[in-house]
């Protein structure tokens, strides 16, 4: 059901939508309410028909990723309305909703809409349960770590000669003036939870000069996940792997570019040019 404008008014305690004005709410079945635009539908369609051709999920995932080709960077749009929604937005992407729709609209297959909108709410959120600010994966290393519990993925990194990745996650929860919802009591206890459960998982990552030598243990479509140089955060970007030329690229939805494009120089050379990261890990879709 299509809100009204008096309704949406108010169901955001009066907070002006600061998305398009193609956006719109719409009442789920007995589901949440979810944040999308009819274009949404139509991308999702168009998306939809590349996936059934090309085989398992990692090789369907790929291919629609690379559809997202030149599709236009924006930061922040979970975060724009006061109400935690399940936020539907294939016309702009970042770097973790690049990868995260990718893999949703594989999952979908030949199910409609609403069965996509349940795979990205199943990748997005804890137990896939929506229920606040607190719900929602805050840590790329918590996305993987739940799609790895269900089966989707499998974290190589140990495996290609990754080393232990010792840090004490807490960037968000330590910083409540850059993440003002944190300042709600049962966000804050859950966004540490969850920090907790991360910090008591053994991580592993491959250091910037040793991505070269294991570079070719990497497979097109990988997702890879790149380290951060900040002591209390996990993951600085991700993308996929892609093959140009017999090397290994990294295919993301670039901050400085403004759009979804595949990086000029090979992954090992791409990770030591870019301040702040400082190696990868590697996961792989089943």
């Amino acid at each position: 059901m299509r809100l009204s404008g008096f309704l949406l008014f108010f169901l955001l305690g009066g907070m002006i939508p600061v998305l398009p004005p193609s956006d719109v709410l719409f009442s789920g079945t007995g589901g949440p309410t979810v944040l999308k635009s009819d274009r949404d539908s139509v991308i999702f369609l168009e998306k939809q028909k590349i996936a059934p051709e090309q085989g398992p999920v990692a090789a369907r995932t790929l291919a629609i990723a690379r559809s997202f080709m030149g599709t236009p960077y924006v930061k922040g749009r979970l975060d724009s309305y006061k109400e935690e929604l399940l936020t539907v937005n294939l016309r702009e992407l970042d770097c973790w909703t690049f990868v995260e729709n990718s893999l949703a609209i594989a999952q979908t297959g030949n199910e409609d809409f609403t069965a996509y909108q349940s795979h990205l709410q199943r990748l997005r959120y804890w137990g896939g349960n929506i229920n606040g600010y607190g719900s929602r994966i805050h840590y790329f290393t918590g996305w993987l770590l739940q799609a790895e519990k269900n089966g989707l993925l499998d974290d190589l990194t140990q495996e290609f000669g990754g080393i232990p990745y010792r840090k004490q996650i807490g960037y968000i929860s330590a910083r409540p003036a850059k993440f003002p919802k944190i300042q709600d009591a049962r966000a804050m206890k859950e966004l540490q939870a969850a920090e907790k459960r991360l910090n008591a998982h053994q991580w592993h990552y491959i250091p910037q000069n040793r991505i070269a030598k294991m570079e070719h243990l990497i497979r097109e479509g990988d997702i890879v996940s790149l380290t951060s140089a900040k002591g209390d955060l996990d993951i600085a970007h991700q993308g996929f792997a892609v093959k140009v030329n017999g090397r290994i690229h990294l295919m993301h939805a670039s901050s400085l570019s403004h759009r979804v494009i595949i990086s000029k120089q090979p992954l090992a050379n791409y990770v030591i040019e870019q301040k702040g990261q400082t190696g990868i890990m590697v996961a792989r879709l089943r």
